[in-house]
């Protein structure tokens, strides 16, 4: 039971009572004379969003090379990362086409802001195969509080990716792109 009280602010007029759920709550209080306020979506400042299309921007141009890289010998890549590293896949060849794909088609649709989180679920993913990969090239090398001898982790880029890509699958593209709603 929930034992509910809202106030009209214009009126000071309360109305109260006991429902057995939130849900019924809100409808009585839908249908009553208590003015109801559509909450709109936060807008964010003009400089926000120019900051998240560079971002996006940015990301995306970083990730296409991984995809021509591939292409430059897919057999070499399906030979010794796609089929050493993750022998539970079959045709290690497909699965290099796949990725390279991923690397060149989505950062476009996801730097236009067209199926952008579509896109970005896409890189995503390819990020933690990438990060797994790495992981077990080289282990965590010390992280958090570890110095490489390389300077960086090796799984620093792609992990780094992963989690813009994540932030644009969660929060969108922006406003600043040609689809913000579209997927």
């Amino acid at each position: 039971w929930l034992k509910v009280r809202v106030v009209d602010s214009a009126t000071q007029r309360g109305t109260k009572g006991i429902y057995r759920s939130r849900e019924t709550a809100a409808a009585v209080f839908a249908m009553s004379d208590v003015p109801f306020e559509r909450m709109e979506k936060a807008k964010t400042s003009l400089t926000a969003e120019i900051g998240v299309l560079i971002l996006r921007l940015l990301v995306c141009s970083l990730v296409v090379h991984h995809g021509l890289q591939k292409l430059q010998n897919p057999e070499g890549f399906a030979e010794n990362m796609v089929a050493k590293y993750f022998p539970f896949l079959p045709q290690p060849l497909v699965w290099t086409y796949l990725a390279a794909f991923m690397e060149i088609i989505a950062p476009l649709f996801l730097a236009l802001g067209v199926f952008a989180r579509l896109a970005a679920f896409g890189l995503l993913v390819t990020m933690v195969f990438a990060n797994v990969f790495h992981f077990f090239l080289t282990g965590f090398e010390g992280y958090p509080l570890g110095v490489p001898k390389a300077g960086a982790y090796a799984y620093e880029p792609s992990l780094l990716c992963g989690g813009i890509f994540l932030y644009f699958l969660l929060a969108g593209p922006g406003r600043l792109s040609l689809r913000p709603t579209l997927l």
